[in-house]
C-alpha cells in the first residue's frame, strides 16, 4: 500500500499510476509494471493510447534509481516496492514465460 512506501517509492508509485490513467483510463492496468520497464528498456513505444517520449523513460529510469528499486501492483496489498535485482529477477521470469505463450500459443 502507498501508505507503506517511502516517499521516493510514493513518487514512482504515482508517476507509474499516471501513465496508466493516460493510456488506459485507470489507476493501474494488470501488466502496467513490465510495459513501463520496457520503456525503461528502450523496447516499447506505445501503451493504450499513449506514446512515450525520451522524458517519460528518462523519469522512469530516475525514479526507479532514486528508490533503487521497482513498484509492482499485488492483489492482496496493492502497491509495493520491489528491490532492483527483485525485480530484474521478476520481469526476466516474466519475458520467458511471455516467449512461452507466444510459442505455444
Amino acid at each position: 500500500m502507498l501508505r507503506d512506501l517511502t516517499a521516493e517509492q510514493v513518487a514512482l508509485a504515482q508517476y507509474m499510476s499516471d501513465l496508466s490513467e493516460e493510456a488506459y483510463c485507470a489507476g493501474w492496468m494488470d501488466g502496467l509494471e513490465y510495459a513501463l520497464w520496457q520503456v525503461v528498456l528502450g523496447d516499447r513505444t506505445d501503451y493504450g493510447h499513449l506514446t512515450f517520449t525520451p522524458e517519460h523513460a528518462s523519469n522512469l529510469r530516475r525514479l526507479s534509481a532514486s528508490c533503487r528499486g521497482w513498484i509492482v501492483f499485488d492483489d492482496d496489498t496493492e502497491e509495493i516496492w520491489v528491490s532492483q535485482t527483485n525485480w530484474e529477477s521478476r520481469f526476466s521470469d516474466w519475458l520467458k514465460s511471455s516467449a512461452a505463450k507466444r510459442v505455444d500459443g
